[in-house]
């Protein structure tokens, strides 16, 4: 009985080493060359396999997120450090975010996001804006941030 499985067992692990090389230096060349020469001849219609597929959509899609993601991580390490900034201290950029930082604590969150700091800022410099008083610093940091 222990014979019988270990002689299955070692028929198996043989027929894995041969196959499996003949298949990947073999077999799929010859899928690889059918495909092809299915595309060129149009029995295969490429474009509306990507088109359809949504293949260009969802990259766009992923890479569009990729890149919300890497600025958000970024605005928060930004927000950090001018926050641990203390020469940012007469910025009003840094001044702004700073506020909103202590305001959202004060709200009751414990790490408020990188995002939700830079809009309450943008809010805070519009209301600083709409009082008409020049002694109230802008707090929009997206005033000088981009003019840079």
């Amino acid at each position: 009985m222990i014979y019988e499985i270990a002689t299955y067992l070692a028929v198996f692990i043989f027929s894995m080493a041969v196959w499996l090389p003949v298949y990947k230096h073999v077999v799929s060349r010859w899928v690889q060359e059918a495909t092809v020469a299915r595309i060129e001849s149009g029995d295969i219609d490429l474009n509306y396999l990507l088109d359809e597929g949504g293949v260009f959509d969802s990259l766009a899609e992923r890479t569009v997120t990729l890149f919300k993601h890497h600025m958000l991580a970024e605005m928060g390490q930004l927000s950090r450090a001018a926050q641990h900034d203390p020469e940012n201290i007469s910025d009003p950029i840094a001044a702004g975010i700073s506020a909103s930082e202590e305001i959202l604590k004060g709200l009751g969150m414990k790490k408020p996001p990188a995002i939700l700091q830079y809009k309450m800022a943008q809010a805070l410099g519009n209301m600083a804006q709409g009082t008409g008083s020049g002694s109230v610093p802008n707090f929009d940091p997206s005033a000088e941030f981009y003019k840079q």
